[in-house]
C-alpha cells in the first residue's frame, strides 16, 4: 500500500511539473497561453463524462490492486508447494534409512546433514528442487570403496601391521555416509586394545555394508552407481591373511584385543 501511494504522488507531481513547464514556455512565447475556463453551467453530458472518468480511474486502480494480489498469492502458492515437496522427499529419505537400519543393522546419524550433502539445493526456496543427488558426492563414496575393495581383492593382502589402518579406513568411509556399523555381540577387534573397530572374525560383512549403503543412497538419488559386493570367494588371499591376524590377536601376540 505504501508503494502505491508513492507511485500516485509521483504521478501527480509529474503532472504538476508538466503544467508549470508549459506555463513557463507560454510566458516566454514558445507556446500559446493555456487557461482553464470554468463554466457556471453544467449539462448532463459533462456530468456524465466526469463520473465516467472517475469510474475509469477507480476501475484501473482496482485492476492494478487485483493483479498485485494475484501475483503475491501465486508466489505464496509456489513457496508452499516447494516446502511440501521438500518435506515429502525428506520423509521418503528417512524411510530409506529406516529400512536400511532394519535390514542391515547399521545406524544413521545426523540424517539432515546427509540429505543436505546429497541434495545441497533442495532446502533453499530460491534454488531449483532436484530429485537427482549430487553425483560428485556419490562418486566420491564409490571411488573410496573401490580402493578398499581393491585391497581386499589383491593377491598381496595387508600385513598384520597394515590391517588396522585398512579397518579404520572402512570406518571413516562409513562416517562420511553418516552411518555406523552394528557392533558384534562378541569377538570384536579393539584396535590398540581400546578403539572398537566393528570387525569380528568375518571381514566381509563391513565391506558388504559399505557397498549396500552406497547402492541404496545412489538409487534414491537417481544416480547409476552399484559398487561390487565382495564375498569370501572374491578375496581368498585376504581372508586367509585376516584369519591369521585375528588368531594372533586371540593369542595375545599383538597390542590389539578381542572382546
Amino acid at each position: 500500500m505504501k508503494k502505491d501511494w508513492i507511485i500516485l504522488v509521483c504521478c501527480v507531481g509529474l503532472f504538476g511539473c508538466g503544467f508549470i513547464f508549459a506555463r513557463l514556455l507560454a510566458q516566454f512565447g514558445y507556446l500559446p497561453a493555456v487557461f482553464f475556463v470554468w463554466e457556471e453551467k453544467l449539462d448532463i453530458g459533462t456530468i456524465f463524462n466526469i463520473v465516467a472518468a472517475i469510474a475509469t480511474a477507480l476501475a484501473a486502480y482496482a485492476a492494478f490492486r487485483s493483479a498485485d494480489t494475484a501475483r503475491v498469492a501465486a508466489m505464496d502458492s509456489r513457496a508452499s508447494t516447494r516446502i511440501q515437496t521438500y518435506i515429502q522427499h525428506q520423509q521418503q529419505f528417512d524411510r530409506l534409512l529406516d529400512e536400511s537400519h532394519a535390514e542391515m543393522g547399521v545406524d544413521f546419524f545426523r540424517r539432515i546433514e546427509l540429505y543436505d550433502n546429497m541434495f545441497p539445493n533442495n532446502r533453499y526456496a530460491d534454488k531449483a528442487f532436484s530429485l537427482h543427488a549430487d553425483a560428485t558426492v556419490i562418486l566420491s563414496w564409490g571411488n573410496r570403496y573401490d580402493q578398499l575393495r581393491g585391497i581386499a581383492e589383491s593377491e598381496l593382502p595387508p600385513t598384520e601391521e597394515e590391517f588396522p589402518s585398512w579397518m579404520i579406513d572402512c570406518i571413516e568411509l562409513a562416517n562420511r555416509m553418516n552411518f555406523t556399523y552394528m557392533q558384534p555381540k562378541e569377538g570384536q577387534v579393539y584396535i590398540n586394545g581400546r578403539n572398537y573397530s566393528y570387525f569380528d572374525s568375518d571381514p566381509a560383512k563391513p565391506l558388504h555394508n559399505l557397498a549396500e549403503v552406497i547402492h541404496r543412497l545412489a538409487r534414491f538419488g537417481l544416480i547409476d552407481r552399484a559398487p561390487k559386493i565382495l564375498f569370501h570367494r572374491h578375496m581368498p588371499t585376504f581372508v586367509t591373511a585376516y584369519n591369521s591376524f585375528y588368531w594372533n590377536i586371540q593369542e595375545g601376540r599383538t597390542p590389539h584385543r578381542i572382546i
